[in-house]
């Protein structure tokens, strides 16, 4: 997977979490989205793993960046979807 920034101050050093925000953990250098599901009453924000395409936990409310790495780890780079340009690269 290759990640190319669109902008030169794409990477957030707050770590402020939003909906559409990337998230890149140190551990085993895996990439998070978290989405907000308009259409969804309950647990309407998801992240999911954009590295395998599965889905790692749903909240309820907004997630902290605790709630977050409580679940994939140490989050090291945070940026929204729409400063990062993301290719999957497929090998068969």
């Amino acid at each position: 997977m290759n990640l190319t920034l669109k902008h030169p101050s794409a990477f957030d050093q707050s770590k402020v979490i939003s909906p559409g925000s990337v998230l890149i953990t140190k551990k085993h250098e895996n990439i998070y989205m978290l989405a907000y599901e308009e259409n969804e009453e309950e647990f309407p924000y998801v992240l999911f793993s954009l590295t395998d395409a599965k889905l790692v936990q749903n909240y309820d409310i907004m997630p902290t960046l605790a709630d977050i790495e409580d679940w994939i780890g140490e989050v090291t780079i945070v940026t929204q979807k729409n400063k990062l340009t993301i290719t999957i690269q497929a090998n068969y």
